[in-house]
């Protein structure tokens, strides 16, 4: 379910046992399992505790990882310090907590250990690569990385990757989370920069919805990423520019998770933009240059206009339809 907002309609589901998915973010786990309960579902907890330096160093540079400063994107500190209290709450009363690092290391194990302690009995399909994000009845928020690696199991790619961290995050990390780092044996693997100052929140409202349409209500924003960034990833291949079309919200949300998949968007296009604008790092031009990028893949970041810069583009006479990339429209 959303982090921002406790999902109630659960009618997609007919099975008797409900897996709920939450990120400790805009709520407690005693929050939602309350009202839930209120409804009269039997909880059952289960928390996954992972090295909050590593999940620091992911957060931070995604775009959901916003450390914000709305009840949507709360600063980062608030939600990491909520999740602490999940988890002392956790020890408390001896409820299952998995480790991450230790299901990466050994599904089986840590499926089976986790299905003792819940109503749940283990089967091997767990193990199995067979899904994707049409077999989740409610999806939202999901990533990037998150579609793409659905279907190749459990494990699929974890992130590994070294990061940059602020040395006042860091500092906050090893305080704030020193008796789960010890409990767990975490450090900090990840570069530390003594120049920078990230741990204050940023005064941004993302209002991180808007521009989607019913894709909100659906829940299915994040279904044709796989395909798209397989696209993009040839595209960048050959060489050939990658350009967004759209700078509203939607586009910016785009062109952020194209930018964590480490694909080089070459200029963000809209009809309405001038030479000079520039989101995230990425320079904005108007359609009057669209014959400079007649060699790339064009990705329409619209659900309103998507038609209508469709038209735009092929009107051009030199960006044909296997060019443009509709990811409005699901």
């Amino acid at each position: 379910m959303a982090s921002d907002r406790i999902e109630m309609n659960l009618a997609r589901v007919s099975a008797p046992v409900v897996w709920v998915k939450m990120t400790t973010i805009a709520f407690r786990w005693e929050e939602v399992a309350a009202v839930y309960e209120q409804q009269g579902y039997e909880v059952y907890p289960l928390l996954i505790v992972r090295n909050p330096f590593d999940a620091w160093a992911s957060l931070k540079h995604k775009w959901y990882g916003l450390n914000g400063v709305t009840a949507e994107d709360p600063p980062l500190m608030l939600r990491f310090s909520r999740f602490l209290k999940d988890w002392l709450q956790f020890k408390q009363h001896g409820w299952p907590v998995m480790c991450f690092e230790d299901f990466v290391a050994n599904p089986e194990a840590a499926l089976n250990k986790a299905c003792e302690a819940l109503p749940i009995e283990f089967n091997a399909a767990m193990l199995e690569a067979k899904s994707s994000v049409d077999d989740i009845a409610y999806v939202s928020e999901s990533n990037a990385s998150f579609a793409e690696n659905l279907s190749q199991g459990v494990v699929g790619n974890v992130a590994k990757r070294i990061a940059t961290l602020a040395e006042d995050e860091v500092n906050w990390l090893q305080s704030t989370f020193s008796q789960m780092n010890d409990e767990f044996g975490y450090s900090n693997r990840h570069g530390v920069d003594a120049s920078r100052r990230e741990l204050a929140p940023n005064p941004f409202d993302s209002r991180r919805y808007l521009g989607f349409g019913p894709q909100v209500l659906a829940k299915k924003v994040s279904a044709k990423l796989p395909a798209l960034l397989k696209v993009c990833r040839e595209v960048q291949a050959q060489k050939c520019p990658v350009v967004v079309y759209g700078q509203g919200d939607f586009g910016e949300y785009l062109l952020t998770i194209l930018q964590n998949a480490d694909v080089k968007v070459t200029v963000v296009m809209d009809t309405y933009a001038t030479e000079q604008g520039v989101i995230l790092g990425t320079p904005v031009c108007g359609p009057d240059r669209i014959n400079e990028y007649q060699s790339g893949m064009f990705v329409i970041a619209s659900f309103q206009h998507a038609a209508e810069i469709k038209r735009t583009l092929l009107a051009s006479r030199t960006i044909t339809d296997a060019q443009i990339f509709d990811f409005g429209v699901q």
